[in-house]
């Protein structure tokens, strides 16, 4: 009797984790508000998650987490290639988020307005996310899997504030993970953020921003 009920047990647990494991989106939108100067859109971007399903879902839950629940600075911006973000202001949510997923598949491409994960090598994707300024096919065997395309903002994400002009590295990252935006603030004033991240379901055509 008890082995008929732990063995109940079990199935009808491996049937609640399918059904969480097949929760996720198949595609939803990511409005990022920001404080760009002059910006009258937020960035908003498109995720699909068959263009990098375990990126996706990953990214997913970042949102709805407290990760972005205070402003998350744009801390390396490199004209005519890339600009990166997806470290939070509250060091604590770094140390929680710090796990790497593994890798995707590449099967789309880096071009003007997708959106990939940031990396250190093969499955170090944690939250670090950047998007394409210019077409990066280059990026493409490197193991740079887009998840996402900017739908809208894509003039605004141009307008954000390079806060390391002819410094390609951007903002000393393991200070800023680590002493949050107090330390960012007062070393680079005028670096821009993003004031709230949220997922919409109403996602707009793209538009032929440049």
């Amino acid at each position: 009797m008890a082995n008929s009920t732990y063995l109940c047990f079990v199935a009808i647990s491996l049937v609640l984790v399918g059904n969480l494991v097949h929760s996720y989106p198949e595609s939803y939108c990511i409005r990022f508000d920001t404080d760009v100067k002059g910006a009258s859109n937020p960035i908003i971007i498109n995720i699909t998650q068959k263009w990098a399903p375990l990126g996706a879902n990953h990214l997913f839950n970042v949102i709805n987490s407290k990760f972005y629940a205070v402003p998350s600075a744009f801390f390396r911006v490199v004209p005519k290639f890339v600009v990166q973000f997806g470290i939070s202001g509250d060091p604590p949510q770094n140390i929680i988020w710090n796990k790497p997923i593994q890798d995707d598949p590449v099967l789309m491409s880096n071009t003007v307005g997708t959106l990939s994960y940031a990396t250190a090598g093969p499955n170090t994707r944690t939250t670090q996310l950047f998007i394409n300024y210019i077409n990066n096919t280059r990026l493409d065997p490197l193991g740079f899997a887009p998840l996402g395309i900017v739908t809208t903002g894509l003039d605004t994400a141009n307008a954000i504030f390079n806060p390391t002009p002819g410094d390609p590295n951007g903002v000393d990252q393991d200070k800023y993970s680590k002493q949050g935006n107090a330390w960012i603030r007062l070393n680079y004033p005028q670096i821009n953020f993003i004031t709230k991240a949220s997922i919409t379901y109403d996602c707009p055509v793209r538009s032929n921003e440049n």
